[in-house]
């Protein structure tokens, strides 16, 4: 497994994005119509792929939010990947990309029911500094 710094416009990571935003519309059921597709209006910054055998299996995204506040962003791992730490190793990549960039906090929205997603971001560092039903943000200081 390689982590790799790439491009949005990477084919393997626009397909990631596509299959991620399948699975949220499919977890959100009745609320997915709070749910934004990938577009490039996002202007996401860096992304990073998991490559197993050069096929990409994983990615996460990272946009500047503020001054020195960084945003996560599409975190996302196929089915038949997750439980062997990818995330893990994304989100790390990410921060360290972060950190040398003057970031001192990142941040991140999800879903509170997206458990194995919070399980991460808390075993991570974050914490949620925001709630409002079942939408929370959270962030890390760095």
């Amino acid at each position: 497994m390689e982590i790799i710094l790439t491009e949005t416009t990477d084919p393997g990571i626009l397909a990631l994005f596509s299959e991620h935003d399948e699975y949220m519309l499919d977890f959100l059921g009745e609320d997915r119509i709070y749910y934004t597709r990938y577009r490039e209006s996002e202007k996401l910054e860096k992304v990073w792929a998991a490559r197993e055998n050069g096929r990409p299996v994983g990615c996460i995204a990272y946009r500047e939010k503020d001054a020195g506040v960084g945003e996560v962003k599409r975190l996302f791992i196929k089915k038949e990947y997750r439980g062997q730490g990818i995330s893990k190793e994304l989100l790390r990549a990410l921060e360290t990309y972060a950190r040398e960039q003057g970031c001192h906090t990142l941040y991140l929205d999800t879903r509170i029911t997206l458990e194995p997603a919070v399980s991460l971001y808390r075993a991570s560092g974050f914490q949620i500094i925001f709630q409002q039903g079942l939408y929370v943000q959270m962030e890390k200081p760095l």
